[in-house]
């Protein structure tokens, strides 16, 4: 499986990047054709959203890695089973979830520090969002049953077909009808509405693995399994958002809205440049799974190795990115005269995370891809719920402005020191692995 290690990568960062550009569409056309404050409202709304959207991944990616693991070991109806109750969990997560964010959203954006008319955009952007939570659940909960199922051009094609239709409908809503902030709600939702029923085309057209209504039996033991291990991808999907919010209060703490339309900026670009490095680490995880299925260690170490280094050159290619084009994003995004003369230094100063970012998006994949739920959990967790929230409050005391926009990138420093420290551990286990399969098959052979 590894020979596919570049077709999977490549292509599933494509489609995390396209997915991403969901959010950098709606901001230029926000931020130009509403303001400052519109493109605010997005940034202070998306934690919300973005939790609908993780609960769709987790699903999706959680029931996927038991997917690739009986298909490893040669367990096709299996693995069909599974992806029934994918499906059958996304729906009914689709309704729970949708009835409670509608009574939670008041209290959700006020917590996150939204008054008056920023307020306002927040709950008009917010609302048609969550209106529209069973169709953002299943587009990103479907993705991974396609990857997993070797159908991974397709998944990208189905992406750029729905990132074209977002463009010409926020053209179309924003530009023509001036239908404002809702107008980019409702154009998000419907292109991602186009997604879903091209993915279901797509499984429903599967000849190789035929998708029949006799499947779809709920297993409590298939379903508690996709929430063990979806609870990984979960926060991988959500902790930057997590950490959006953090830094959206300390931001209008220290710094105004001023600030805060800095730090959209910073999101919408370094931020999605971050996707990129996830895609790496979402494309190994078809891969690694089969091979863990498989029992194929030595497979299983390649895989790991090659994203370690894609992973590493990928995150240096970024941040010199970064350093060049910085100075073009406040014009892109049409910003106030008083962001651009203050947003160059804040947009390098935060970009250095991303030379850290790679080796952390990898190590969370890579261990819940193979089963070891505890080591991608501490990584995935520690940092948006504790070390992220801890570094936002000293920092800012020491430092002002600069203490926020340095934050992320202590964090990543951080997390690759500990990520350095479970691979060590984690190879060690497998050389126990490898004797352990060594030696069964002297005594098979004997």
């Amino acid at each position: 499986m590894e020979n596919k290690f570049f077709k999977y990568v490549l292509t599933s960062m494509t489609t995390m990047l396209l997915q991403s550009l969901y959010s950098i569409v709606d901001g230029l056309f926000i931020s130009n054709l509403v303001g400052d404050t519109g493109l605010s409202a997005v940034n202070v709304a998306w934690p919300i959203i973005a939790v609908i959207v993780a609960l769709g991944t987790g699903i999706g990616c959680g029931g996927s890695v038991q997917m690739s693991m009986k298909q490893g070991a040669g367990d096709i109806e299996g693995s069909n089973k599974v992806r029934a109750n994918i499906i059958i969990t996304l729906a009914g997560v689709s309704i729970l979830v949708t009835a409670a964010f509608l009574i939670m959203l008041p209290t959700l954006v006020r917590i996150m520090g939204a008054e008056g008319t920023l307020y306002d955009y927040a709950m008009e952007y917010g609302r048609i969002m969550i209106m529209g939570s069973a169709i953002q659940i299943f587009a990103t909960g479907l993705t991974p049953i396609l990857r997993n199922e070797k159908k991974v051009v397709h998944a990208m094609a189905i992406m750029v077909t729905g990132l074209v239709c977002n463009l010409i409908l926020d053209f179309v809503f924003l530009y023509i009808l001036r239908l404002g902030i809702r107008g980019a709600a409702g154009a998000s939702i419907l292109s991602q509405l186009i997604t879903v029923v091209l993915c279901v085309i797509v499984i429903i057209r599967n000849r190789e693995n035929p998708i029949h209504l006799k499947q779809f039996k709920a297993d409590k033991g298939i379903i508690g399994n996709i929430f063990k291990i979806g609870i990984s991808p979960f926060g991988i999907s959500l902790a930057p958002s997590l950490l959006i919010m953090f830094n959206n209060i300390q931001c209008i703490k220290y710094g105004g809205d001023t600030a805060i339309a800095i730090f959209s900026i910073i999101t919408s670009t370094i931020g999605s440049y971050r996707i990129l490095l996830i895609g790496v680490a979402e494309g190994i995880q078809p891969l690694v799974s089969y091979a863990k299925g498989a029992g194929d260690i030595a497979g299983i170490r390649r895989i790991r190795n090659k994203a370690i280094a894609t992973s590493i050159i990928m995150s240096v290619i970024l941040f010199l990115f970064t350093v060049v084009t910085a100075k073009y994003y406040p014009a892109i995004y049409g910003a106030s005269q008083e962001v651009r003369d203050t947003a160059f230094l804040p947009i390098i100063i935060s970009g250095t995370q991303l030379i850290f970012t790679g080796l952390v998006r990898v190590t969370n994949s890579f261990f819940y891809s193979i089963g070891k739920n505890s080591y991608s959990l501490f990584m995935i967790y520690f940092d948006p719920l504790i070390m992220t929230p801890v570094l936002l409050y000293v920092l800012p005391k020491l430092f002002g402005m600069y203490g926020i926009w340095i934050s992320t990138t202590v964090s990543q420093v951080i997390l690759n020191i500990v990520a350095v420290a479970m691979y060590i551990k984690h190879g060690k286990s497998l050389k126990g692995e490898e004797v352990e399969i060594s030696n069964g098959r002297e005594v098979n052979e004997g």
